[in-house]
């Protein structure tokens, strides 16, 4: 069972400077990051979803403990500093990030072929919000409708995780690849009106008197093309 944190950051990037932005994570932060242990397994840019332009990346650590380390390490190094100050060029780059702790949901057991395997494509970054006190019920809706639907219309999961950080709890994030950005808009409007889904969702009206899932916040991704993200997101061992 895996059992992995990730470290979800959003970064609102300054109108123009999204390529200033590449650049620092294509050609400054890769060798500094492995340098004091740090895992980013993936980096996108958001092409639809709130607070944009967006530049999305995610680490993975075995415990908070070992991400405090890495990190103090980071902040340590004064060649940071000098990348920051080199590549902000006389001005902040990113208006204000957000910052999300997630642990990873047994319910996602990924293959151990995909673990190095690197994904294109379009990648669709989800929020779920879990009805209180019903994460039980959310996730074996997930388990047994949302992941088989997916894989119906030809998606593949790349994470599940539940959110331990933020304001609005309990939630669930999910990570999902999809060949491009028509098939994804289709297998939404395919899933959305399923039966087998809207059938889940009315067991859960009559057994708790509400859906076990709520309001949901999607944001579709583009992969960097300098460093795609792994297919299955932080199993690396």
């Amino acid at each position: 069972m895996l059992n992995l944190i990730y470290e979800l950051r959003l970064y609102t990037v300054v109108p123009g400077r999204m390529e200033d932005n590449h650049n620092r994570f294509k050609n400054h932060l890769p060798a500094l990051m492995a340098r004091h242990g740090i895992l980013n397994v993936g980096r996108w840019t958001a092409t639809a979803g709130p607070n944009g332009p967006l530049f999305v990346y995610l680490m993975v650590y075995e415990d908070l403990s070992q991400r405090e380390t890495q990190w103090n390490s980071f902040y340590g190094d004064d060649e940071w500093w000098q990348i920051r100050a080199q590549t902000n060029a006389g001005a902040q780059m990113v208006e204000r990030f957000d910052l999300f702790f997630l642990r990873s949901n047994p319910i996602w057991t990924p293959s151990e072929s995909t673990a190095r395997t690197r994904i294109g494509g379009v990648q669709e970054l989800t929020f779920l919000d879990v009805a209180l006190g019903h994460n039980v019920e959310a996730t074996k809706l997930i388990e047994t409708v949302v992941l088989p639907l997916i894989k119906r219309e030809g998606g593949q999961v790349m994470m599940v995780a539940d959110f331990v950080s933020g304001v609005a709890m309990p939630r669930i994030a999910m990570m999902t690849a999809w060949p491009d950005a028509a098939r994804l808009h289709s297998a939404r409007r395919a899933i959305d009106s399923d039966q087998s889904l809207r059938a889940a969702f009315q067991a859960n009206r009559e057994t708790i008197g509400r859906a076990s899932l709520g309001r949901t916040e999607t944001f579709v991704l583009e992969p960097t093309a300098f460093d795609l993200p792994l297919a299955a997101l932080g199993l690396t061992r």
